[in-house]
């Protein structure tokens, strides 16, 4: 290699570096994922919402979350087009919730993800260690015979969340307020946490189409996957949207004390 290749390679190298410098979080030189906002151009959304009995729900929501006025629950499976972070397959079961928002001094309502589950280890990461999403991997698929859609997420080779509408009416979009997530960081000495906040982001969609059907509801647990806590006493609605969705950054809105 001559002088010149030399140099340049040099300066290509250091170019790299300074800009790998930039990344937001571990490893440093060569970061997994950008920082928020993150953009989902055309996704496809499906949620399964279904009624827990009401004392079942404080056993999915860690303190200081309270279930909501109606108990509600739902499944989420999702196929994110996201600029930032790629491409990638999402579901998860999600829990309705009031939270104190410290800001305004006043309870809010919110949606906690007490599963998440995504295809890829960019989504996995960035949604962990910014917003603490409780993201971890699985075979995810959305799949369509006529006007039927059925979402599953599969692990360790067991089907761990399955949902089924058949989309006969107009859906119309429910909102159920921030995304809120409890972020855990476990201490380098092994005992206790670095961590423990409460988070909430603010998403916005944009709805092109919605549709709507009765829905059905299953799950399971798998060696590493627990759902026995998880209670349904009546399913509710299947919903069904082509939307854009903007994740914005987070808010820190509560300490947890474990």
């Amino acid at each position: 290699m001559g002088s010149r290749q030399i140099q340049e390679s040099g300066c290509l190298e250091e170019w790299k570096v300074n800009n790998m410098k930039e990344g937001i979080g571990t490893p440093l030189l060569s970061p997994t994922y950008p920082g928020p906002p993150y953009h989902y151009l055309d996704a496809k959304l499906f949620l399964a919402l279904f009624n827990p009995p009401e004392e079942s729900l404080q056993a999915l929501l860690p303190e200081p979350l309270r279930p909501s006025q109606m108990p509600l629950a739902g499944m989420m499976f999702g196929e994110q087009p996201c600029k930032e972070a790629g491409t990638f397959m999402e579901a998860g079961m999600l829990i309705q919730c009031l939270f104190d928002n410290p800001e305004t001094k006043e309870e809010e309502v919110g949606v906690y993800f007490a599963y998440n589950y995504v295809n890829t280890d960019v989504a996995q990461a960035a949604g962990r260690e910014i917003w603490g999403y409780p993201r971890k991997r699985a075979d995810i698929s959305l799949d369509w015979k006529g006007d039927t859609i059925t979402g599953t997420a599969k692990r360790d080779g067991v089907t761990l969340l399955k949902a089924t509408c058949t989309l006969d009416e107009e859906g119309e979009w429910i909102d159920s307020g921030p995304n809120i997530n409890l972020k855990m960081i476990p201490s380098v000495t092994g005992k206790g946490y670095d961590m423990a906040m409460l988070t909430a982001a603010y998403l916005t969609y944009d709805i092109k189409t919605g549709r709507s059907g009765e829905v059905e509801v299953e799950f399971q647990n798998g060696p590493q996957d627990d759902f026995s806590k998880v209670q349904v006493e009546s399913n509710m609605i299947g919903l069904y949207f082509d939307c854009d969705i903007t994740v914005p950054a987070g808010k820190n809105v509560g300490q947890i004390k474990l």
